[in-house]
């Protein structure tokens, strides 16, 4: 069962937290025991414990990768240039970053409170911060060019990221395959101009 130890280290614990996602997935967090992980990466159940602490240990890398992944992507869009232009961009990026992984953060949003444990609860929380002030930070260059009005740039940026999970959750409900940065002119719309008429 165990595959060759010429394979770096990195490979293997790689391959331990893609296993990890994969039966996330199809059975939920609770259900997933540390035997199957090891089965689906080719590993035994003791050399998970080369790489990992515990299950929970696993699941926090996971989303960890998962966020560092959706962060990149911030990072990669220009600072230079009309802001407007690059928060629109960013939608697309962080829309982009969701279909990647949507049945692992759709899987990953329906667990408990502490999600995939206390330490992945943690985890999330500080990443999740970080991405909001970069929205902020972005949406705050808005308003300095004048394209938005000011306000509370936390509030901006909850609204922003909120306008980004209900896309999520229609493309869900619809059980559509499309693209969802095929919907950033209509999330920047949103984000712009509201509901109302003017």
């Amino acid at each position: 069962m165990s595959r060759t130890r010429s394979e770096p280290f990195e490979v293997r614990r790689r391959r331990v937290m893609e296993a990890a996602a994969a039966a996330l997935v199809e059975q939920g967090y609770h259900e997933v025991k540390l035997e199957g992980i090891a089965r689906r990466a080719g590993l035994s159940k003791g050399a998970l414990y080369l790489y990992f602490k515990d299950k929970e240990d696993i699941f926090a890398a996971v989303l960890s990768d998962v966020v560092d992944r959706i962060e990149d992507r911030l990072r990669a869009v220009p600072e230079k240039g009309a802001p407007l232009k690059a928060l629109s961009e960013m939608a697309s990026a962080l829309l982009d970053c969701v279909d990647t992984h949507t049945d692992f953060l759709i899987q990953f949003s329906r667990e408990t409170p502490n999600l995939c444990g206390e330490k992945a609860g943690k985890v999330l929380q500080e990443r999740f911060t970080r991405v909001l002030a970069h929205i902020a930070d972005r949406i705050q260059r808005c308003v300095r060019a004048g394209d938005l009005k000011r306000h509370d740039r936390s509030v901006g940026s909850l609204f922003f990221f909120s306008l980004l999970r209900m896309l999520v959750l229609q493309k869900i409900v619809r059980k559509t395959s499309a693209p969802l940065n095929k919907q950033t002119g209509a999330m920047m719309d949103l984000f712009l101009n509201g509901l109302g008429k003017r």
